[in-house]
């Protein structure tokens, strides 16, 4: 404690004595003072503290040193951390990414990369060693223009095809080549939807639209005269030009259910409650025919869901089935409890049946099987694609299960409430 006591007196002495020198001198003769003094305060200090004066500056260092060590190994942690995140988040970007040099030695890509291409992750070191063909194109191009892109079809291990877009940008600064893969399979196939789409509404219009106007042209040239031919002539216009009423209402209804503008009003329905009245509506549709429709119930519970489009469902549905059933046959609605709070509904026919192939586009706007084209029977193409839809809005499932020539079985799921 002494020690400490004359260091600080020492110091508080110097430095008044120092402070009186520089006020009192300000030419370069006050160092010849000031160093002799200064060295004289420190080695009265070291003296009396006992500590030689290798080891105080050696531990001035070694503090320094510790310090800059840990202030290095925390960036060096810190950078590291950022190196792994940067890596998650370009994994998980759902884009394939590679870094090539100007030779195009690859010398970094993300798992994306290979899943994308449908390649193993092999040590590939140069583009050409990937065996893709429009990958070298492309690189090639890149060497011009510094900035190109591709799309390309590849094959898959199940013999199914993948679309890729390709692009590779030339890094200003480091001249390296950043080559981004995207997976753009669904974007080809709503583009193809939507030309489907395009050209089987344009079928299905020219069809009525053209009867319209033979019928039209018919009537004007000299069936007018001729009573009995003219009304003929009118009722196929007046068939037809209801056929295209129903196809534009049809169509409007699923834009606005496919863009959530359809209200639904959500409710208790009691199904026993619901099928008795139903059925007997049907009635008169299905005499044309002689086909009986029978409601098997085996469910326990009501189902929540929006009246109007519980009842549009099974409309569709029923007028379907008779439709494409035979003559003095059965229609068959029953019902059962499924899992996780479910009700399943169930429409059986003795129709044709619907093959494996058709099943997968049954429910697509306009699509119709083949047999069905050659049957008179006509019909928007929207009834299926509308029963989809609005099972979706009623947070539900729909489904087919079906045999050639042995009938089919539609059914949807509805929430129990």
């Amino acid at each position: 404690m002494d020690r400490i006591f004359i260091i600080v007196f020492i110091s508080m002495l110097s430095g008044f004595f120092i402070s009186h020198v520089l006020s009192a001198n300000s030419n370069i003769s006050s160092l010849l003072v000031l160093v002799p003094l200064l060295i004289f305060s420190l080695s009265i200090s070291l003296i009396l503290v006992k500590t030689p004066l290798k080891d105080f500056f050696s531990r001035i260092t070694l503090n320094n040193s510790s310090d800059i060590k840990e202030g290095a190994s925390s960036k060096i942690e810190g950078v590291i951390k950022q190196r792994d995140q940067f890596g998650s988040v370009l994994n998980d970007l759902g884009e394939g990414i590679a870094v090539t040099d100007s030779q195009g030695n690859i010398t970094f890509k993300n798992d994306q990369f290979f899943q994308i291409l449908n390649l193993e992750n092999s040590l590939s070191k140069n583009i050409k060693d990937l065996n893709i063909k429009s990958l070298d194109y492309l690189y090639r191009r890149s060497k011009k223009k510094k900035r190109a892109d591709i799309e390309f079809e590849i094959e898959l291990n199940d013999k199914s095809t993948r679309w890729v877009l390709a692009s590779i940008n030339q890094s200003k600064n480091s001249k390296d080549n950043i080559l981004v893969a995207t997976d753009i399979t669904q974007l080809r196939s709503l583009d193809s939807m939507r030309r489907d789409f395009i050209s089987n509404l344009s079928h299905e219009l020219r069809t009525p639209v053209s009867v319209i106007r033979a019928n039209s042209e018919t009537l004007l040239d000299s069936a007018l005269e001729d009573t009995a031919q003219a009304k003929i002539f009118a009722k196929a216009i007046l068939h037809n030009s209801e056929r295209l009423t129903d196809m534009v209402s049809s169509l409007l209804d699923l834009t606005r259910i496919e863009y959530g503008e359809l209200k639904l009003n959500f409710q208790e329905i009691y199904l026993d409650k619901f099928f008795k009245p139903f059925i007997n509506s049907m009635i008169n549709l299905s005499k044309k025919k002689n086909i009986d429709i029978i409601y098997k119930p085996n469910h326990k519970g009501n189902v929540n869901a929006d009246l109007q489009a519980f009842e549009r469902i099974m409309n569709n549905l029923i007028d379907n089935a008779i439709k494409y059933s035979k003559e003095d046959s059965q229609i068959t609605i029953s019902t059962s409890n499924e899992v996780d709070n479910y009700i399943k509904v169930m429409i059986e026919d003795s129709g044709q049946g619907i093959s494996d192939e058709d099943k997968d586009h049954i429910f697509s706007r306009f699509y119709r099987t083949a047999s069905a084209r050659a049957q008179e029977n006509q019909g928007s193409g929207l009834g299926l694609a509308i029963v989809k839809h609005l099972v979706n809005s009623l947070n539900g499932e729909v489904g087919i299960e079906s045999k050639p020539n042995k009938g089919s079985i539609f059914w949807f799921t509805v929430p129990i409430y």
